[in-house]
């Protein structure tokens, strides 16, 4: 055998193709600088940052009743047309045309606990659930920096 019958090995790419595959396998590697890496810390939940979930009144009772037969879609202040149009609400045709008024009925009826955009966002009441309490431990280096030497000292 000679030396270019075995060197000429077939390739999948050409050399540019090969360089491209390179460059973008380069672009794509992930760099993780050590003050991002976390280190588990074995131990026991505290007790007291547990959250407690309670319902101060029956869920149902306080529920608005429903209309027998709802109108058709008004307005709001928070829940517009364009929203109902973005949450496709009878996007396969499964609802008869009255369960679909129903259903903007009932979204008209608890607006205030919907956020379409991130102002609208807010938290549980502290009623039905405790505070989050997050522990956190101290925090200990585990690799300290090289004391760095001066240019001058360096020889």
């Amino acid at each position: 055998m000679t030396y270019e019958e075995v060197n000429s090995t077939p390739t999948l790419f050409s050399t540019s193709q090969e360089e491209d595959v390179q460059d973008r396998a380069y672009c794509f590697k992930v760099y993780k600088p050590v003050d991002y890496k976390v280190k588990s810390v074995p131990g026991i939940f505290p007790q007291e940052t547990a959250v407690v979930c309670q319902f101060p009144c029956g869920p149902l009772e306080s529920l608005p009743p429903l209309t027998l037969h709802p109108s058709s879609f008004i307005s709001s202040k928070k829940v517009t047309k364009h929203h109902i149009d973005e949450i496709q609400v009878n996007k396969q045709g499964f609802l008869w045309p009255e369960e679909e008024k129903l259903f903007q009925h009932i979204l008209l009826l608890n607006e205030e606990s919907l956020a379409f955009e991130d102002v609208d966002r807010g938290t549980f009441k502290e009623s039905y659930f405790s505070l989050y309490i997050i522990p956190t431990v101290p925090h200990i280096p585990w690799q300290y920096k090289n004391i760095l030497i001066p240019p001058g000292l360096m020889n």
